[in-house]
């Protein structure tokens, strides 16, 4: 299943450990879904990621943060991220519909307000953390 995930959702997932971010990126590392990210979300990434205010808040390293935009760029699925969609109340979110569309992604996870509030365009589900955690779950007892 291939998914894209909010810069919000990797944000969180340094700042709070053992959270729905947290569980879910540990989830995607040991192949539970295929993370689509495009260039302008990875480094959208980077930047709050190394953001100067969010350090002191960050339960990772600094080297540890460059060593997970490392696996990000290397074993995600990098789509172009030529594509222009106009779809959500704050434009600088429709790059992750782009990303998903490129990407033939169904699923685009979030806790952005404005993308929740599209909740699905041309078949892409956007969902939050705790429900595509739920999704990950019941798909898992089905494969048993």
């Amino acid at each position: 299943m291939r998914v894209v995930l909010d810069t919000n959702v990797v944000v969180s997932a340094a700042l709070i450990r053992g959270g729905n971010e947290d569980r879910l990126l540990r989830a995607w590392q040991r192949g539970a879904f295929d993370l689509v990210l495009s260039p302008p979300i990875l480094a959208e990434i980077g930047r709050a990621l190394l953001y100067e205010k969010l350090q002191k808040f960050r339960w990772m390293s600094e080297e540890e943060v460059i060593s997970l935009l490392e696996i990000l760029g290397q074993e995600s699925l990098l789509v172009p991220g030529h594509l222009t969609v106009q779809v959500s109340r704050d434009p600088a979110d429709d790059k992750f519909l782009a990303a998903a569309i490129e990407g033939r992604a169904r699923t685009v996870v979030s806790g952005d307000k404005d993308l929740l509030a599209v909740n699905a365009y041309r078949g892409i589900r956007i969902v939050r953390p705790a429900v595509f955690l739920e999704i990950l779950r019941r798909g898992k007892k089905l494969r048993l």
